[in-house]
């Protein structure tokens, strides 16, 4: 039979999450986001949603059929029909203007002879490695898979593949609203700028 439920709990890096029963005393009921029944997008703490539960094998209850029971709200405004224009963060500039900065200064690094042919080459392949977690991550979202975790990613840019991370963030916008990865993402830009930086000029 379905119920309604509060989502009580939801973690987007794992992909599960516990549904609070609307009845008084009755104990959280665990779901997965392949249970969520609202193609492209996520479940979100506090929403309203119908369920059906089962008990499994351990006596513990599990969600199926999970949907909203209130539909979304629709934007104020909506791009034209036909627009392609995509935004990604309110930090989109930002992170367009680093990555030019970068790139500019590296030619400069090269052409001062400051730095050996070979590291561009070390930090082109770190900066795959980073746009290749980052597509995997994305993928594992939209079907439910496994998350890479965010320490991973911010260690990936911290040690100098945040330019690859950071336009594959914005052309899939990927984590480009999540302030606290965005957080952890400019943190890691900065000691990876402070620390090779100084490096290249000598400065320790």
């Amino acid at each position: 039979m379905e119920q309604l439920g509060k989502v009580a709990e939801w973690n987007g890096d794992r992909g599960y999450g516990f549904i609070q029963p609307l009845q008084a005393d009755a104990p959280r009921v665990f779901f997965h986001v392949r249970e969520y029944r609202q193609d492209g997008r996520r479940p979100e703490a506090g929403e309203l949603v119908r369920y059906s539960a089962r008990r499994q094998e351990d006596g513990r209850w599990r969600a199926d059929a999970v949907r909203r029971a209130v539909a979304p709200r629709r934007p104020a405004a909506t791009p034209p029909t036909g627009s392609t224009k995509r935004t990604g963060g309110g930090d989109a500039w930002a992170v367009w203007l680093a990555v030019a900065a970068h790139l500019v200064a590296l030619g400069w690094a090269l052409q001062s002879s400051r730095l050996q042919p070979l590291v561009p080459l070390v930090l082109l392949c770190l900066c795959c490695v980073a746009w290749i977690a980052c597509i995997l991550d994305k993928q594992a979202a939209r079907h439910g898979r496994w998350r890479i975790p965010e320490s991973t990613l911010h260690l990936l840019e911290l040690l100098g593949g945040w330019p690859g991370a950071a336009v594959a963030q914005q052309v899939l916008r990927h984590k480009t609203r999540k302030l606290s990865y965005r957080i952890g993402f400019w943190l890691a830009v900065l000691a990876n700028a402070a620390v090779f930086w100084g490096w290249v000029l000598g400065l320790f």
